[in-house]
């Protein structure tokens, strides 16, 4: 039985996928591995190129755009590994991280899924994991730029500074491995999800189905895009959508409508902010993100009629 089954999705991204796999060959010494490529319809030489470089590659096409966890999902199908791992295209191994994870689930049974540690492309820590649950208080809190507070480990809000392994409430799925048996028995990614959330929502779903998440700090990895200083807007547009989906899934409608109400507050804040500050380009990134927010709202409220 092959020990890992590799899921990247691609779109229009094959040059990232390829530098990718080549951290994969490079790196990956201790266990076994299947590496599946979903295409979301790049339309593109993404398949003849990735073919070339590596034949092994089982490629499928999915026809559409169907965004991450959808694309993800056909992947699944293929999985033929004891554990799938969802990695992005924009990540590079930066050591033997997926023998560290699969070593990890095997040595802890009760763990269902886990990830490593993320860093950007200057070797910064950035965001890997979830310590608490995204909660309507967590975004009221963010406007005075404050967090929750964490008694264990409190450095480790979205990251592991710990050095040890540390239990978490959800891993980016950007670099998470679960256990194929937990996704065979409670399902891989809502398809409700277009891109963002789905993660979260899986995670939840994995630690109701009775099993822990753990962030694996010996796995390593640099996630290029991990710290962008701005989010484009057409990127934000989709993580709001699903920022709301989760809430709505999670929660309730109510819910995603108080957050939707909180972050409104906090763009008109921000926006007075560093108006007041005289600070003109902030000034317009908050504006934008509240029309963006705006949009979303409605964007979200047009999906869930067809839910």
């Amino acid at each position: 039985m092959i020990d890992v089954s590799i899921i990247y999705v691609n779109y229009k991204t094959a040059a990232l996928v390829l530098d990718s796999l080549r951290s994969v060959r490079e790196r990956t010494r201790g266990v076994t591995y299947e590496v599946i490529v979903v295409d979301n319809d790049s339309g593109d030489d993404s398949e003849r190129l990735l073919r070339e470089a590596f034949p092994e590659v089982r490629y499928r096409q999915a026809g559409a755009n169907l965004g991450f966890g959808r694309a993800n999902n056909l992947g699944v199908e293929m999985a033929r590994g004891e554990f799938v791992f969802f990695l992005n295209p924009d990540t590079m191994l930066q050591n033997d991280a997926i023998t560290a994870l699969v070593d990890f689930l095997r040595a802890h049974p009760e763990v269902g899924a886990c990830g490593g540690n993320l860093t950007d492309g200057e070797g910064r820590p950035t965001f890997s994991l979830n310590r608490n649950d995204f909660t309507v208080a967590q975004e009221f809190l963010s406007i005075f730029y404050l967090r929750p507070p964490l008694w264990k480990a409190p450095r480790s809000h979205f990251y592991n500074f710990t050095g040890k392994p540390l239990r978490v409430r959800s891993i980016i799925g950007a670099d998470l491995m679960v256990r194929k048996s937990v996704l065979d028995r409670i399902g891989a990614f809502d398809p409700a999800f277009f891109m963002n959330g789905e993660d979260i929502e899986l995670c939840h779903r994995i630690i109701r189905s009775g099993y822990a998440i753990y962030s694996v700090p010996d796995a390593r990895i640099t996630h290029l895009e991990g710290r962008a200083p701005y989010v484009k807007m057409s990127r934000l547009l989709l993580l709001y959508e699903g920022n709301y989906m989760l809430f709505y899934k999670l929660y309730s409608l109510a819910a995603a409508r108080r957050l939707c109400r909180v972050i409104r507050m906090k763009c008109r804040l921000r926006y007075w902010l560093f108006l007041g500050l005289g600070n003109k380009r902030k000034q317009e990134y908050w504006r934008e993100k509240g029309e963006v927010n705006e949009r979303a709202w409605l964007n979200f409220e047009e999906k869930i009629k067809c839910l």
